[in-house]
């Protein structure tokens, strides 16, 4: 039987110092065929210097954007060059394991997303001791109210398929492309978790995403509000999306959550929370007590 072919989807940006190392975990896979789609957002480090040592390679097809099209835009731009039956997306500055897409392949089945666990490790690629699963529970299913606020697939450790990379277009400009992904995956069959490191994610000041909190942010009214702002409208996108059956669940959630624009305390939201907590909080590893003061706080409203 033809072994289906893998097209890895690699996005850079400014990414010179570690791109190297990432692009030779690719292509040491152990899997074939795979083809490594690569797409820079206009660098102006290094990163075409790097890229121009792997323009002669067959497996590998570079694409050079004009103007910086950001993170999402870009990815969905790259996809589209993509040939293979399933897709694996791929950060510029982590190490990928040489049986990652293999395992993945192997394991993915009837789903249309796979995806498996991480090794945080450190600039210099030092182990971190922590890894993905420490930080939330790893879940298979289709239950989409645990993902309204948390997430625990990165794009780095999914495989798709191609025909859920259809229905995932066109993407949202200002959600993730791979939380938009993974919420679609939620609509159709659900996600896998494959309980597996796979991956070495590093975690350094110039990721493109965070990974472990911030310790000394500072919160302001400006910036609460706008959290507000942009949670409220990933909740009124999965609504809009959202399978008949959860459509009482989101419609009553959406009403909750606008009361707290002109609200100094929605108290209606609080026993609502509380009924779905476990729903909620399905992908944090949080206990029962800090479930419960996060839903007080969510609670506080934004009235000026």
């Amino acid at each position: 039987m033809e072994k289906a072919l893998v097209s890895v989807v690699l996005c850079s940006y400014n990414g010179a110092k570690f791109l190297a190392e990432q692009i030779d975990s690719v292509l040491q896979q152990s899997y074939r065929p795979l083809e490594l789609i690569i797409s820079d957002d206009a660098s102006v480090d290094g990163t075409r210097e790097v890229l121009k040592q792997y323009e002669g390679n067959p497996a590998v097809h570079i694409f050079y954007q004009q103007k910086n099209l950001g993170l999402t835009k870009n990815f969905a731009s790259a996809a589209m060059h993509a040939k293979g039956d399933l897709i694996a997306f791929s950060d510029q500055d982590d190490i990928w394991l040489p049986a990652k897409i293999e395992k993945l392949v192997e394991g993915i089945g009837n789903s249309n997303l796979i995806y498996s666990n991480s090794l945080l490790v450190d600039e210099g690629g030092k182990s971190m001791n922590k890894k993905l699963s420490d930080l939330k529970k790893m879940y298979s299913g289709d239950d989409s109210r645990g993902y309204i606020l948390y997430s625990c697939v990165w794009g780095h450790g999914m495989l798709i398929t191609r025909r859920l990379l259809e229905k995932s277009l066109p993407m949202p400009e200002d959600v993730h492309h791979d939380i938009w992904i993974t919420y679609q995956a939620f609509l159709n069959g659900g996600i896998k978790y494959l309980d597996e490191v796979l991956t070495h994610y590093r975690q350094h000041t110039h990721s493109t995403s965070q990974t472990l909190p911030k310790r000394d942010r500072k919160s302001t009214k400006e910036s609460r509000y706008a959290n507000y702002k942009k949670k409220l409208q990933w909740i009124k996108l999965m609504q809009e999306h959202e399978r008949p059956e959860y459509q009482p669940f989101y419609r009553r959630l959406v009403k909750l959550y606008e009361a707290k624009a002109s609200k100094s305390y929605v108290f209606p939201l609080v026993p609502f929370m509380l009924r779905y907590r476990r729903k909620f909080f399905m992908l944090s590893t949080k206990g029962f007590a800090d479930n419960i003061v996060e839903i007080v706080k969510y609670g506080i409203g934004n009235k000026p």
